[in-house]
């Protein structure tokens, strides 16, 4: 028998009535409209008033609906409904007609309140319930300062909030609030009525999960695209006995809520490299099928997700995590700034799987991914030489720390990097690579753990690009060209580049832009050019040379 699925245009006051009762299931996303997207859909609406100047008197003249999209619902034949897509929209509609009904006067509140709750009945024994209740972690946040009456007025920057979502319905009720007060009277009165008689939403509805799943991988919410891990998490949660899935899902959103919703993200690109071993594709659907061959929901959970999880905030919040381990802080520190992620998930699956030997391990990996980031390997060539060496990791026929290990850079691959860094390394390597070569030796040259949370590094020059012609410049230096752009020749600044100090001479320039009015700089690299009486060809030749050595030494380039 084939599954019944409808679909009716809806106006708002039917929506919000008692034929719904909207609750947000297990395996959705968390609530995550910005003030950009509410933003939109007020604008839009409003646009839509101004448009066909309505007015409470003209309302029942406008014969053109203005249309919110689709939603899709799991539903039988009774007021429950599950929402499998339109969260986001009927969570920013309720925020939005809750502060309406707190603004305006009793006499358009009551009516807005009978679409926000519905009423019990004592011959029925039903007690009062609110029409939408989201995830059990946000469903109380916004009950209580949202939903009930009288209550969006305590809502403010300062109050406590524990979730992502709880944030997103605590900056969407500011705005409204914010946006509303800022309307005409009349405005603001034909607003509740524009939203409940004349827009409309598209509800689709079937009475089998499975099918609603369908409808939910390939519909969008307004201008917020799925993320993989949503799709994933209705898999994960659907795959497990329904008397567990609360539980599950408290594990699953415990790990969601500590990371944030992007780094999550993030954690599920990284977990799919582990588990698959190869570039990812557009099909996540295809992909996740792949990964289930081998893998219950439950078991996802509790050996892939949460011990992952573990390993992935130890890799971005390093100093958390090894405060007593100067020298992983270092090289994790650099780590982080490779221009690319694509090293996170072999670090994860070494530290997931070994307990020994970390040090050394990371070494390795970063003279991998620092000399495939200075020879610009593209995306293929990175995902298809980690792929192998995840491969290589997972059979552990070969030591990793052997010669024959895959995380080995190639002989081929360490003279063409020995040759770029002989060369003019401020024009041959990009601005990313420059720099992370700069703050390589710094950290080889500092003693103890050096902090690179600057918000700005720039890489500036010793000697001048364009130094005036009557300068010292031309005193010392012959040929500029021939040094100028060399490694030797360049310094690392934690302030933006200032055209007019950079062709300073020597002496004027390292007192007054290569150090702070107290006379420190925050960079080893930085400071040895400092403490140089003068800069000579000799001198920036000698530097380039212990430069390369120090190098050749951290990246192993000797052999």
């Amino acid at each position: 028998m084939k599954t019944k699925l409808t679909a009716h245009e809806t106006p708002l006051y039917k929506v919000f009535s008692d034929d719904y009762l909207f609750t947000v299931p297990s395996v959705q996303r968390p609530y995550s409209w910005t003030t950009e997207e509410a933003g939109d859909l007020l604008d839009d609406i409003l646009e839509f008033i101004t448009q066909y100047d309505i007015t409470e008197k003209s309302i029942n003249s406008v014969d053109d609906p203005y249309f919110l999209g689709s939603i899709v619902l799991v539903k039988e034949d009774g007021p429950k409904s599950e929402i499998l897509d339109g969260q986001q929209r009927l969570t920013t509609l309720t925020i939005l007609f809750s502060v309406l009904r707190d603004l305006l006067s009793e006499e358009y509140a009551a009516d807005i309140e009978r679409m926000l709750l519905q009423k019990g009945s004592k011959i029925l024994g039903t007690n009062d319930t609110y029409r939408l209740h989201l995830r059990k972690r946000d469903d109380d946040f916004l009950k209580k300062f949202i939903q009930e009456k009288g209550l969006t007025h305590k809502v403010n920057k300062d109050m406590l909030i524990k979730t992502d979502s709880q944030k997103a319905i605590r900056d969407n009720a500011l705005y409204f609030m914010d946006r509303l007060n800022d309307l005409d009277e009349e405005t603001l009165k034909t607003l509740p009525s524009v939203l409940a008689t004349l827009c409309f939403i598209v509800v689709v509805s079937t009475p089998n999960f499975d099918s609603a799943f369908r409808i939910f991988t390939v519909l969008n919410d307004r201008g917020l695209d799925l993320l993989p891990s949503d799709i994933f998490k209705a898999r994960v949660i659907g795959a497990i006995q329904e008397n567990e899935q609360d539980f599950y899902t408290d594990k699953w959103e415990e790990v969601e809520v500590s990371l944030g919703r992007d780094r999550f993200n993030k954690l599920f690109d990284h977990i799919r490299m582990i588990m698959l071993k190869r570039k990812g594709s557009a099909n996540y659907k295809d992909e996740y099928e792949d990964i289930f061959l081998n893998v219950t929901g439950k078991s996802f959970i509790d050996e892939i997700l949460i011990p992952y999880s573990d390993q992935f905030l130890k890799i971005i919040d390093y100093r958390s995590y090894f405060h007593d381990c100067p020298r992983i802080i270092k090289i994790l520190s650099l780590l982080n700034r490779i221009d690319n992620n694509d090293w996170i998930p072999v670090a994860m699956y070494y530290m997931h799987e070994n307990n020994e030997k970390l040090e050394e391990f990371l070494i390795l990996l970063e003279q991998f991914a620092g000399i495939s980031m200075v020879l610009r390997k593209n995306f293929n060539w990175r995902m298809s030489k980690y792929s192998q060496i995840l491969r290589q990791m997972e059979k552990n026929k070969i030591d990793i720390f052997s010669e024959m290990s895959l995380l080995r850079v190639s002989k081929e691959d360490k003279r063409a990097v020995a040759d770029k860094l002989n060369g003019d390394v401020y024009l041959d390597l990009k601005d990313t690579a420059r720099r992370y070569v700069l703050l390589r030796l710094d950290s080889l040259l500092s003693n103890g753990q050096p902090y690179y949370d600057f918000s700005v590094i720039t890489v500036e020059h010793v000697l001048p690009q364009n130094p005036k012609l009557n300068s010292e410049w031309y005193d010392n230096f012959k040929d500029i060209s021939k040094y100028v752009h060399k490694l030797g020749n360049l310094v690392l600044l934690t302030r933006a580049k200032n055209s007019q100090a950079r062709n300073y001479d020597f002496n004027k320039k390292k007192t007054s832009y290569f150090q702070t009015k107290n006379g420190v700089t925050s960079f080893a690299l930085t400071t040895q050019v400092i403490q140089e009486e003068t800069w000579t060809p000799q001198i920036l030749e000698e530097r380039q040379e212990k430069l390369i050595l120090l190098l050749q030494y951290a990246w192993d380039l000797n052999n």
